[in-house]
């Protein structure tokens, strides 16, 4: 599946599969609306983020965003979701590929993310593709929600 995916750069033809993606995980609406809009926004201003749309046969079937922090010189993965469908393919490992090739060119000292602790496909993922355990933070997403942070440094 890999070879036959492209990854390229938003845009807001792509809007409505950020959409058709997350209902198609089951996200609540607070999070698509929140992806919507971050992905328009993020996608204003490649300085600091980076925006990118796998395309499988002319369909976006997953998206990723990353921002790099000039402060701390890290890169932080705000977002990642791929259709149910085109799951273990090999499509989240290629986008964050692309978001730490981002990194690298902002010249990042490394990249981290934050799951929910209950997303333990998400947890594994990030295991195997690096990234180590940094903390959990309670109620990040919700009061009942506690997030947890994996870092890779470069």
């Amino acid at each position: 599946m890999k070879s036959r995916v492209s990854i390229v750069d938003y845009s807001n033809s792509h809007r409505p599969a950020i959409r058709r993606i997350l209902e198609h995980i089951g996200w609540a609406e607070q999070y698509i609306t929140a992806s919507e809009h971050n992905a328009d926004v993020f996608s204003q201003n490649s300085d600091i983020y980076g925006v990118y749309i796998a395309i499988h046969n002319d369909i976006a079937i997953a998206f990723i965003y990353v921002q790099f922090h000039i402060w701390n010189q890290l890169a932080q993965i705000q977002g990642l979701a791929v259709d149910p469908t085109y799951q273990r393919q090999g499509i989240a490992s290629a986008l964050v590929d692309k978001a730490e090739a981002f990194a690298r060119l902002k010249k990042a000292r490394g990249i981290y993310v934050d799951t929910p602790v209950l997303n333990a496909k998400g947890r594994s993922f990030y295991e195997a593709a690096g990234y180590q355990f940094a903390y959990i933070m309670p109620r990040y997403y919700e009061d009942t929600l506690d997030g947890v942070t994996y870092q890779k440094f470069f």
